[in-house]
């Protein structure tokens, strides 16, 4: 490719763009209504209603908008989609949405193309193209992510702006001016959090003025009053489509900022095999995330790069390429020093990844052309095109679920799964939707209306609109299948714990068909047992007939061992009935499973209290505390196993814990600091 003329090159890069869009075009339909997609969708559509209505319709700034802080993000791209839905009124909407996301999927390796460009060449272009393509995460999000794809894009297009404008600060033109404030300003109308970029400008201005002396030259007033006008057309462009900000322009803007800066969501994840809040992610959460869900590739040249930064500098003669790796490994120490709530893995740090890929590919670049010997030269490109192999390979093996993507430094999804969260986003759920239509309700009766469970229901009730076979959603958790009737069930792996996903009890023997990605369980298909076996039990045991209960358990555990949920159902059904030796055999059989289960625990710690043994049941308790420090009724329970034991000071300081880590349970807490008070002499 060195010896590649630049137009030749520039053709290959538009070129490769074009297959790449026509690929992305292909591929749109294959991805399932994510996590975000639902309420995305609905926020859109009450932004343009706001819009449409002058302000009239007000259900963009209150109700749940206010409570899920939706209203805080800025409406552009939810808001243009809705627009656009009224327009041409598509019959699946969701697929309209997804292929305005692929819009701005494909704009996002146009312009690390053409931001690469400006530092090495039409040839840095086509390489940061191909570096970024192979990027599973990336890639994989590209389709139906309306969050954090459209923000990743307009972010390095505000880069790129900046860096065209700082280029030609000396003879700067309105069209540079104007051109960089749309951009930042169309970050801004996505994600507040864009206000990066607005710090980037000053700081970055500062050090040119620096650099070129401007401040002795009449140009720094020019460059000012431009500054002054970007701030004003970018302050317009951020506010135009953001409902929350036309209520208060000088105002809510800053509000939204404050808040999203301490994002106040609470997720369950696993984290290093720990099932944590997303309050309470360690430090290094996100560096770790992109030490192991990166290629490796690019892992490799992103610190090269960095590392050779001045190198770098010298050979593509631009002063701007620190600001490339500035607008990568600022954000990441920011996240760290601010201890931001992060979830979901790499996704909220998707936006720092073309960047990373420019820097990679200069360094590449720089480390074949330092090489004069053609062996050595091809000796780097094979090694690059093995590294970029690895994650090809899985990309295209494991179709369209690209993103669940994990490194060799991880050991690849098999040794992640259980470890970190692998289909947070629940892509997989629309291949089970396909493959129950295609081979499981085609066989049901016309008039027959299937009852599907899953714990993705607001994608579900969305298939159901568009599905040619009838069928309805039920929502359930997969450790409640159990409570409810239904005919079939389509689960995601998300929720449950390290030992239940890998002890099997994820996908169940139920499951008639699984969706896997290199053989790990994404997404289960069940077929529920004709008998309903587990459901009459649950009833049963709901309507006090306990030995029914347990005949009825008994059936369904014959069947289905591995089922954890049976087993602490039998196991609280005979604590009932008093027989606590019954209820203790069964709930071991529970832990089993999982030790690490939530529900499973606690049933074991009320077990170990009612048969007085108190230092199994404060071994217990002490073991929830520990992987649920969150968990205020743990703390109380642990107190009162204590004070059974006559450990009076170990139990007023657990449950004063309690009190603390959970405020819901500070009257109860109270109370039980009273009893034992008064056990201990008043003390």
């Amino acid at each position: 490719m060195r010896y590649l003329t630049d137009d030749m090159l520039k053709k290959i890069f538009w070129s490769l763009l074009c297959v790449i869009f026509v690929v992305m075009i292909i591929y749109t339909p294959d991805y399932g209504i994510c996590g975000d997609d639902v309420s995305q969708h609905n926020y859109g559509k009450s932004v343009w209603a706001y819009l449409s209505t002058f302000g009239g319709d007000k259900t963009a700034v209150t109700g749940k908008y206010l409570e899920n802080t939706q209203t805080l993000y800025g409406g552009f791209f939810d808001g243009t989609a809705s627009m656009m839905i009224s327009f041409f009124h598509p019959k699946d909407e969701f697929l309209f949405r997804h292929y305005w996301v692929m819009i701005f999927g494909f704009l996002g390796f146009l312009i690390t193309g053409l931001l690469a460009k400006e530092f090495g060449g039409w040839r840095a272009a086509v390489v940061s193209v191909f570096l970024l393509f192979f990027v599973g995460r990336y890639f994989g999000e590209a389709f139906n992510n309306p969050k954090d794809i459209p923000f990743a894009t307009t972010y390095i297009l505000a880069v790129y702006a900046i860096v065209l404008w700082l280029k030609n600060i000396e003879q700067l033109k309105w069209k540079h001016t104007i051109y960089m404030a749309l951009a930042v300003g169309l970050s801004l109308s996505i994600r507040i959090g864009g206000a990066l970029l607005v710090a980037y400008l000053g700081l970055f201005y500062a050090v040119v003025v620096w650099q070129k002396k401007l401040y002795k030259d009449k140009k720094l007033s020019k460059s000012l009053k431009h500054l002054v006008v970007a701030g004003v057309i970018a302050y317009i462009g951020m506010v135009i489509w953001w409902p929350y900000a036309l209520e208060d322009p000088l105002s809510n803007p800053f509000e939204a900022l404050k808040i999203m800066s301490s994002y106040p969501a609470m997720i369950k994840m696993i984290f290093e095999g720990h099932r944590i809040d997303s309050s309470q992610i360690p430090w290094y959460y996100l560096p770790k995330w992109l030490s192991i869900g990166l290629p490796i590739y690019l892992l490799l040249g992103f610190i090269g790069g960095s590392a050779l930064i001045m190198q770098l500098t010298r050979k593509f003669k631009n002063s701007f390429l620190w600001t490339i790796v500035f607008v990568v490994v600022f954000p990441v120490f920011y996240i760290v020093y601010n201890h931001s709530t992060l979830y979901d893995g790499l996704r909220h740090s998707l936006f720092i990844i073309p960047a990373m890929v420019i820097v990679a590919t200069l360094f590449y670049i720089f480390v074949y052309d330092s090489i004069k010997s053609k062996a050595l030269q091809y000796g780097v490109v094979a090694l690059v095109v093995i590294l970029i192999a690895l994650p090809a390979r899985f990309m295209f093996a494991n179709h369209p679920n690209e993103y669940v993507y994990f490194n060799e430094i991880a050991g690849g999804i098999k040794n992640a799964y259980g470890i970190y969260e692998t289909d947070y986003y629940m892509n997989s759920i629309k291949q089970g939707y396909k493959w129950l239509i295609e081979r499981e309700l085609n066989k049901r009766p016309a008039n027959d209306t299937a009852i599907i469970a899953t714990n993705c229901a607001e994608p579900f009730v969305e298939y159901e609109k568009i599905s040619p076979l009838p069928f309805h959603t039920m929502y359930s958790r997969f450790y409640e299948k159990n409570q409810k009737d239904w005919d079939y069930a389509v689960y995601y792996g998300r929720f449950l714990d390290k030992e239940q996903l890998q002890n099997g009890y994820f996908p169940s023997s139920m499951a008639i068909h699984v969706i896997k990605a290199d053989g790990v369980p994404l997404c289960t298909i069940l077929k529920n047992d004709p008998e309903r076996n587990g459901f009459k039990g649950f009833t049963a045991k709901q309507q006090n007939d306990l030995p029914s209960a347990i005949n009825y358990f008994s059936k369904a555990l014959t069947k289905y061992p591995e089922d954890m949920e049976l087993w602490g159902e039998l196991a609280e059904t005979y604590a009932r009935m008093g027989n606590l030796d019954s209820a203790q055999l069964f709930i071991d059989k529970a832990l089993a499973i999982s030790s690490l289960d939530l529900q499973t625990l606690f049933m074991a710690g009320q077990i170990a209290m009612q048969r007085r043994d108190f230092k199994k049941a404060e071994q217990v308790f002490t073991n929830i505390t520990v992987e649920y420090p969150s968990m205020g009724q743990a703390y109380l329970q642990l107190g009162v196993a204590q004070a059974s034991m006559g450990n009076f000071i170990g139990a007023i300081e657990s449950v004063n814990t309690g009190i603390a880590a959970d405020p819901s349970v500070t009257e109860q807490g109270n109370d039980l600091l009273q009893k034992i008070r008064a056990a201990r002499g008043g003390k």
